[in-house]
């Protein structure tokens, strides 16, 4: 598959979560002049360009080659590079965001740390991750499942609680997990079965007043530094 496709899929993946995403920050943030934001692991800058049209100053860090350069011909400024190298400057952001990012690095918890130094007083922090395991174990007895850890790129799973834990650790508050929208694979068979999950995942959210969410299911979970 050529860039140009990949690209494609991404964007189409994840159209429904980025809209969701930028219309929380939107709601959450209003009344800043051009906020700044980093999207770390940031891809083919998908969500940066959204959010750039919505008035942001937005910019992003990934260390592949390809993608960066696939940016940064659209005239979007993103670097190559990961976070751990990313300059030590502190409060410079209204918000953070790590879409399918977290799971992929080999420290999560200094990852949270720093992102919580790079963000203003009263930033957001928005991530996205699979919650594999109840579905690993679910398909444990047929001997299957395993394969959906992705090995050796996915390094960690995080179910809501752990996560919650490792935010609240790193100095956060405000904490909250939810469905969200869900991604929309290009081929029939997943895509149909994310639609299915996904609506599931949210009725019972709404139903349960956030109470439920649904295992095996990916979320989004939004976190404030203290003001």
């Amino acid at each position: 598959m050529r860039n140009g496709e990949n690209e494609v899929c991404w964007n189409k993946l994840m159209c429904g979560v980025f809209r969701e995403t930028a219309d929380h920050l939107g709601a959450m943030l209003n009344g800043s002049l051009r906020p700044r934001l980093l999207d770390v692991g940031c891809g083919y800058g998908g969500f940066i360009f959204l959010m750039r049209n919505r008035g942001w100053d937005a910019e992003g860090i990934d260390p592949s080659p390809l993608t960066v350069a696939a940016a940064s011909v659209k005239g979007l400024p993103v670097r190559l590079g990961t976070l751990d190298g990313f300059p030590p400057s502190k409060s410079v952001y209204r918000a953070v965001t790590l879409f399918y990012v977290l799971e992929h690095l080999p420290d999560p918890m200094a990852a949270l740390r720093k992102i919580f130094t790079l963000l203003e007083p009263g930033g957001a922090l928005v991530v996205r991750v699979p919650d594999t395991t109840p579905i690993v174990r679910l398909l444990s007895p047929v001997g299957l499942g395993m394969f959906l850890y992705d090995p050796p790129f996915h390094l960690c799973d995080f179910s809501p609680a752990v996560l919650h834990r490792m935010l609240i650790a790193a100095g956060f508050e405000k904490i909250r997990t939810f469905p969200g929208r869900n991604t929309v694979p290009s081929h029939i068979g997943p895509r149909v079965a994310a639609e299915m999950f996904g609506v599931l995942a949210r009725s019972l959210y709404v139903a349960s007043r956030g109470k439920v969410l649904l295992p095996g299911v990916s979320k989004t979970t939004i976190a404030r530094k203290p003001a």
